[in-house]
């Protein structure tokens, strides 16, 4: 009988226990998505954190940072607070001329 693979979300979740709430309904811009992730990186090395949508009834709107220690944790909802990432204004609709197939 073949073994179950490990579930490795659950396996991160367990190794990070300290979260940064990122509390925003609209998506991100490319720039704010790549620089609230270079903070993440800076902060904890590159695979020292994980990023998941918050799913509790009051991280709906979150984004969950997760850290090893308490120090990165906090670290982290800082430079959140301090760069203004949450009130961000979202990305702009996409307006150009319809593309039409060649008949």
């Amino acid at each position: 009988m073949s073994r179950r693979s490990t579930n490795s979300h659950a396996v991160k979740v367990q190794q990070l226990p300290y979260v940064a709430r990122l509390r925003r309904e609209e998506a991100f811009r490319s720039a704010d998505d790549a620089e609230w992730k270079a903070a993440a990186g800076r902060i904890a090395g590159p695979h020292g954190w994980y990023a998941m949508a918050g799913w509790a009834p009051a991280d709906v709107d979150c984004k969950l940072i997760r850290f090893a220690t308490q120090a990165e944790g906090d670290e982290m909802q800082r430079w959140i607070a301090e760069s203004g990432i949450e009130t961000r204004p979202a990305p702009g609709k996409f307006v150009s001329d319809q593309l039409t197939v060649a008949s």
